[in-house]
C-alpha cells in the first residue's frame, strides 16, 4: 500500500519506507508531517536519502 504521509494519520503498517528523506524534501516547516509518517511503523522503518539527510532527523536539528 502506498500512501502519502498525510493521509496516514491513524493508520499503522509493519513497515514503512520513507523515500526522500533529505533536508530538501523535509524542512523544518514538515517536522509533524515527518513525524506522523516516522510514527506508524510497527515494526520497521527504512529512510531513503540522496544527499544530507533532513535536519529534523540528526543530532544537529
Amino acid at each position: 500500500t502506498i500512501v502519502p504521509a498525510y493521509l496516514a494519520k491513524g493508520l499503522e503498517f509493519d513497515s514503512v519506507l520513507i523515500a526522500d528523506a533529505d533536508a530538501a524534501s523535509f524542512g523544518d516547516n514538515d517536522a509533524k508531517l515527518l513525524y506522523v509518517a516516522c510514527t506508524r511503523a510497527l515494526h520497521k522503518l527504512k529512510l531513503l536519502h540522496r544527499g544530507p539527510l533532513t535536519n529534523l532527523l540528526t543530532a544537529e536539528g
